[in-house]
């Protein structure tokens, strides 16, 4: 090897090298980008957009607003949405700051059904507002219907024949399929559509007891069959799209009754305290599941993330 060759081959080396490096984060972007609909469970900062307001101590089981700390989610930090997307190498950042930068419209507080003023219609067409149609390359999540079967569970007080209740799930789950369709009909071809939540779970719910926990999870069984047939039918007359389903009711379960598996020490309290000052945050919120009475907390978060990456590798 002569002294003039060395510079040369060393320079092809190096770059070879950053290659090599480079082929991770391109290989995993599987799709072109991620846009994510749904409630508070994938908000990434979109309530604190449109509210300004924030949920400071002394803290309430279930907040009306996202948390001043932790980057303004229903959490102690990202969500699985956010922690997902990073592993893909995409952006998950609030749409309503920057939609022509970022693709999540969810927000806090939102039903399927038409319902407030953020529900899933809503951000749907602004999503199609804002693109013009949808990118058959993109993938589409929907993660909602749990604050509606929070409503199904409350209707149950004032009617407990139970009409009521199957009223709002059948609202909902039509309303999931009704935009699952529009989305497919301006272009969307890959769909990542989670099942309700069991709020059995949920400490907000253990609180009430054992027969507001029986309620809570046949309604969200209730709700899982009706979305599950409404998918069904969704496949066929849409024999070209990709339909994957996610099973959060059953992801909640198995962490649950087996919560070291996962990294948890405690999976039935929260890890704020309601209504102090002093005291009102646990000591290791990463050994929690749920950060208050109903979501999860930044690890409950990651578990969910990791769960979806496995089930889309399948």
């Amino acid at each position: 090897m002569t002294r003039q060759q060395t510079p040369v081959r060393l320079t092809t080396l190096l770059y070879v090298l950053a290659l090599l490096f480079s082929l991770p984060a391109q290989a995993d972007r599987r799709y072109s980008d991620l846009v994510f609909f749904g409630d508070s469970l994938s908000d990434p900062g979109n309530a604190f957009v449109l509210t300004g307001e924030v949920s400071r101590r002394p803290f309430q089981l279930i907040p009306d607003a996202p948390y001043a700390r932790g980057g303004h989610h229903f959490s102690n930090g990202r969500t699985w949405a956010e922690q997902f997307a990073r592993e893909l190498h995409q952006r998950s950042g609030p749409a309503l700051r920057r939609p022509d930068r970022f693709s999540n419209y969810a927000v806090g507080s939102a039903r399927a059904r038409a319902e407030g003023s953020v529900h899933l219609a809503t951000q749907v067409a602004l999503y199609l507002g804002n693109r013009g149609g949808a990118d058959p390359h993109a993938l589409y999540t929907l993660l909602i219907g749990g604050n509606d079967l929070r409503d199904a569970l409350t209707a149950l007080a004032t009617d407990p024949s139970g009409a009521g209740s199957a009223a709002i799930l059948g609202e909902a789950v039509t309303a999931i399929a009704d935009n699952i369709a529009a989305l497919a009909a301006a272009g969307a071809r890959h769909f990542l559509v989670f099942n309700g939540p069991d709020l059995s779970l949920v400490p907000a719910v253990r609180l009430q007891g054992p027969l507001a926990q029986g309620a809570a999870r046949l309604l969200a069984m209730q709700f899982n069959q009706g979305l599950s047939m409404a998918l069904d039918q969704l496949a066929l007359a849409f024999p070209g799209i990709e339909l994957t389903r996610f099973d959060l009711f059953g992801l909640f379960n198995e962490v649950v009754a087996n919560p070291r598996a996962f990294g948890f020490r405690e999976v039935g309290q929260t890890c704020i305290t309601p209504g102090v000052i002093v005291g009102a945050v646990c000591k290791r919120p990463r050994r929690y599941l749920f950060w208050d009475g109903i979501h999860p907390t930044r690890a409950g978060h990651h578990v969910i993330a990791e769960a979806v990456e496995e089930r889309l590798e399948d």
